[in-house]
C-alpha cells in the first residue's frame, strides 16, 4: 500500500464547498504516478522503453466527498499485476482513518509507437508489491446500456488542448469531468463507473448522449458514427 497526505484545497471543491468527483479521481491518478515514481518506474523510465500504463476503467464508490481545508489520506494498492495487466485499488480517508471513498481500476501496458498491449516487463513486476485488494461490491469492467431508453443528444464537444495531457491524448479523468457537466446534480450519486473505449485526440469532436434510467445515468461520449470514446455512469449503491 501506498499513500500520501494533503488537505482539501478551494480549487479542488464545487460550489458546495465540496471536492469534486474530478479532482478526487486526479488525487487517485496522482497517488498511483508518485508510486511508480518513488519505485523508479515511472513516467520518464516507461517514455525511454516507448511504453505507457492506459486505465481501461473506473469504479468509484463515494462514501462522504471532503470540504474545504478538510485533512485526508489518499492511498493505492496493487493488488494483481500480469500478462500486459494491473488492477489497482484507490482510497481516500479522512483524519480519522474513515474511508471517503474507495475505487477499483483496470490498467493496460501498452506501446507508445503502435498502440498495442505489451507483456509488463519483470522489473515491474516485481517492484510493485501485490497486497490483498479492498473490501467493495466490484461492478466489473462493462457497462450494459439502459434497455428501451432513447438515447438523449447533446451539443457537440471539440478536443481543444485544455484537454490533453502530457501523452497527447484527452485525459482520464476530462472525460468524467465532460460527462458530469452533462447531467444534474442529483444524477452524479454515490457510484462513477467508467469504460474507456479509445482515445481522443486534438481535433476531434465527441458527440455526447444521455441515457437516463430510474436508479442510473450513463452518459456515451462517442464519435460521430456512434462508436464511443468512453462510457461513464452515475448511478447509487
Amino acid at each position: 500500500m501506498y499513500s500520501f497526505a494533503s488537505r482539501i484545497r478551494f480549487s479542488e471543491c464545487g460550489a458546495e464547498g465540496k471536492l469534486t468527483v474530478t479532482s478526487l479521481l486526479n488525487y487517485f491518478q496522482d497517488c498511483s504516478t508518485f508510486q511508480s515514481e518513488d519505485l523508479g518506474i515511472g513516467v520518464k523510465p516507461l517514455h525511454e522503453r516507448g511504453t505507457l500504463w492506459v486505465v481501461n476503467s473506473w469504479q468509484i464508490d463515494i462514501i462522504k466527498l471532503p470540504g474545504l481545508g478538510d485533512e485526508v489520506e489518499t492511498g493505492t494498492i496493487p493488488y494483481d499485476i500480469k500478462g500486459f495487466f494491473g488492477k489497482r485499488n484507490f482510497f481516500m480517508k479522512d483524519e480519522n482513518g474513515e474511508y471517503l471513498a474507495k475505487a477499483d481500476s483496470l490498467w493496460t501496458y501498452i506501446s507508445m509507437d503502435s498502440g498495442a498491449p505489451e507483456r509488463i516487463p519483470e522489473d515491474i513486476l516485481t517492484g510493485y508489491k501485490i497486497e490483498p485488494r479492498l473490501d467493495m461490491d466490484y461492478q466489473g469492467r462493462k457497462i450494459a446500456f439502459p434497455k428501451d431508453i432513447k438515447e438523449e443528444t447533446c451539443r457537440k464537444i471539440s478536443i481543444s488542448e485544455h484537454l490533453l495531457d502530457a501523452n497527447h491524448h484527452v485525459n482520464n479523468g476530462k472525460y468524467v469531468e465532460l460527462a458530469a457537466g452533462l447531467v444534474s446534480e442529483s444524477e452524479r450519486s454515490e457510484r462513477i463507473r467508467v469504460e474507456y473505449h479509445r482515445q481522443a485526440f486534438f481535433g476531434e469532436t465527441l458527440f455526447p448522449s444521455l441515457l437516463r434510467a430510474d436508479d442510473r445515468t450513463v452518459v456515451k461520449l462517442s464519435d460521430e458514427e456512434g462508436r464511443p470514446y468512453t462510457v461513464v455512469e452515475f448511478s447509487l449503491y
